[in-house]
C-alpha cells in the first residue's frame, strides 16, 4: 500500500514538472517584440574662417550639423579630423575639397562639400617672375631618362617645353630622381613652379627638394616639400595644374637641380613642367 501511494506520489510530482515546463515554455514562445524606434535623420553643416589674416594657410571649422553619432572631417589634403570645431593648417596654397560626414546611431550619413580656395595675399600669381628656363637659356639634363629618349613623346625634354599638355614621364622610379638645369650664366633663383601630369595622381612628386650649386658638384638645399600638393585624383582639376613655390635664396647659382625623392606609391614617375623663376618684386 505504502510502496503505491509512493509510486502515485512520484508519478504526480513528474506530471506537475511536465505542466510548469510546458506553461515556461509557452510564456517564452510569446515574448513581445518592442520595434526599434527610429532614430532623427543627421544633418550635416560647417562655416569657417581664418582666425589670422597673416596666417592665410590656417582655417577655422565650426560645425552646426544635428542628430549626428559620429563625424568625418576631410579637409581635400589627405588629413582628416573627428574634432566638432577643428582647425586645420595647409601646406601650400591651391583649391581644396573639404567634406563634412555625419552619422547617427542606424546608420543613415549626411555630408556637406565646399571648395576652399587658399590664396597666400602677398603673391601676385599672374606674376611669378622670369621663367630662366625661357629667357637665359642653358642645358637641361635628368640621371634617370624615359625609356625611348630624352626626344620622345613622354621624354625629359617634355618637362621644360613651356608645354603643360606634355609630360615626362619615368618608369622603375626608385627614389632617386635627378632633373638638373645648368643655366647660361648664373642667376638667383627665388621660386619655381610644377605642373602635375594628365593621369595617375601616383605618379606625382610627393617629396623632393630644389637645390642650387655653383659648380655643378656640391648642391645646397634651397627648398624641400614633403607632402603632395596636388589632389589625390586620376582627373578633374587636380590634372596638368600648376602649383607656385616661393623660398629665400640671395645666391647666384648656374645650376639648379630638383631631386624627386618619392611619389605616391608607383613605380613611374610623371611630372608636366618644371619652370624656375626669378624671385616676385
Amino acid at each position: 500500500m505504502k510502496s503505491n501511494m509512493k509510486r502515485l506520489l512520484g508519478i504526480c510530482s513528474l506530471l506537475l514538472l511536465i505542466v510548469v515546463l510546458m506553461v515556461k515554455c509557452k510564456k517564452s514562445e510569446t515574448v513581445e517584440i518592442v520595434p526599434e524606434v527610429e532614430e532623427p535623420k543627421p544633418t550635416a553643416g560647417f562655416t569657417f574662417v581664418k582666425p589670422d589674416t597673416l596666417k592665410f594657410l590656417e582655417y577655422q571649422f565650426t560645425g552646426s550639423a544635428t542628430n549626428y553619432k559620429g563625424l568625418l572631417w576631410q579637409f581635400g589634403d589627405d588629413s582628416t579630423s573627428v574634432e566638432v570645431n577643428p582647425k586645420h593648417t595647409y601646406r601650400f596654397p591651391g583649391k581644396y575639397k573639404v567634406t563634412l560626414t555625419t552619422r547617427n546611431g542606424q546608420g543613415y550619413t549626411a555630408a556637406k562639400e565646399v571648395m576652399l580656395s587658399v590664396v597666400d595675399p602677398t603673391i601676385n600669381y599672374s606674376i611669378c617672375g622670369e621663367n630662366y628656363m625661357k629667357t637665359i637659356g642653358g642645358k637641361f639634363s635628368v640621371n634617370l631618362e624615359a625609356g625611348a629618349g630624352a626626344d620622345s613623346g613622354e621624354g625629359s625634354k617634355k618637362l621644360v617645353d613651356q608645354d603643360i599638355n606634355t609630360k615626362f614621364l619615368q618608369a622603375g622610379f626608385d627614389g632617386t630622381q635627378k632633373c638638373t638645369f645648368e643655366l647660361n650664366t648664373p642667376q638667383i633663383v627665388g621660386a619655381y613652379t610644377l605642373t602635375s601630369g594628365n593621369d595617375a595622381a601616383d605618379r606625382d612628386p610627393r617629396f623632393w627638394i630644389l637645390q642650387g650649386s655653383l659648380d655643378g658638384i656640391q648642391y645646397t638645399d634651397l627648398h624641400t616639400v614633403t607632402v603632395c600638393p596636388w589632389e589625390n585624383t586620376n582627373d578633374g582639376p587636380s590634372r596638368k595644374q600648376t602649383k607656385l613655390f616661393h623660398f629665400d635664396n640671395y645666391v647666384a647659382y648656374k645650376f639648379y637641380r630638383l631631386y624627386i625623392k618619392s611619389n605616391r606609391g608607383s613605380r613611374v614617375f610623371q611630372l608636366g613642367e618644371w619652370t624656375i623663376n626669378k624671385k616676385q618684386p
